[in-house]
């Protein structure tokens, strides 16, 4: 059996070197937990800092995924080209334009909508200085001449008609006639645009009366033909 040494001081009782154990220090911040102690609180921290990083993560990848479509997206959509509206260069001017109306001329139809003899063209005729807008007429004669009048009955509120039914004239206005003829429906008077009447003081002008109670020939408007319009530019 070992022998122990003599010199060799007794160890202290158990519970004296608890009584002399020396406190740890309490440090704000850190975990003075003695071994032993349960670690649950520590693991509840990090699983919330673990949620609020991923929820952070998923934050920014959104933002990135934003920021991207934006930037890939067009700025303004083009308009398609079915939705323009479609302008033939052939189509007559049915409304004079602001700076055609302060030349004092319109486009009143094209040669080629009155290549036919008694073919014809209503327009809108605005007047130079007053800017008045008059509902006007121009007929392709026999011969190649061209006849523009104004539409309302002079001295009264009738708009005047272009009748080409031989039958119409002879049923409604009581006159046979061999080609077409201007009327009027309110007073029933008939114009010729082949025969030209006197308005006073040597004055002839087109559409002489031939039947009715009209005072005198429609009001004309002048109109030449230049290059493939026809341009109605005064008024009597």
């Amino acid at each position: 059996m070992p022998v122990e040494s003599a010199n060799k001081p007794p160890s202290p009782p158990p519970d004296k070197l608890e009584r002399f154990r020396a406190e740890m220090p309490q440090i704000p911040g850190v975990n003075n937990a003695r071994p032993g102690v349960s670690t649950d609180a520590n693991d509840a921290n990090k699983r919330r800092l673990l949620q609020l990083g991923g929820l952070a993560a998923a934050v920014l990848l959104t933002g990135i995924i934003f920021l991207w479509w934006i930037k890939r997206a067009p700025h303004g959509a083009s308009e398609s080209p079915e939705s323009e509206p479609r302008i033939e260069a052939s189509a007559p001017l049915a409304v004079a334009s602001e700076a055609t109306v302060t030349d004092g001329a319109i486009q009143a139809a094209t040669v080629e909508e009155l290549a036919r003899p008694w073919s014809a063209k209503q327009f809108t005729f605005v007047k130079p200085f007053t800017h008045e807008k008059l509902d006007a007429m121009v007929i392709r004669l026999p011969g190649g001449s061209l006849w523009a009048f104004a539409l309302r009955e002079p001295y009264g509120h009738c708009d005047l008609e272009y009748v080409t039914d031989m039958g119409q004239l002879a049923k409604q206005y009581g006159y046979r006639a061999s080609h077409p003829m201007v009327a009027s429906p309110c007073s029933s008077t008939i114009y010729d645009p082949m025969k030209v009447g006197s308005i006073g003081d040597n004055v002839f002008v087109r559409g002489e009366i031939v039947r009715g109670s009209g005072l005198r020939p429609p009001i004309s408007i002048d109109v030449l033909e230049k290059g493939g319009s026809i341009i109605a530019d005064r008024i009597e």
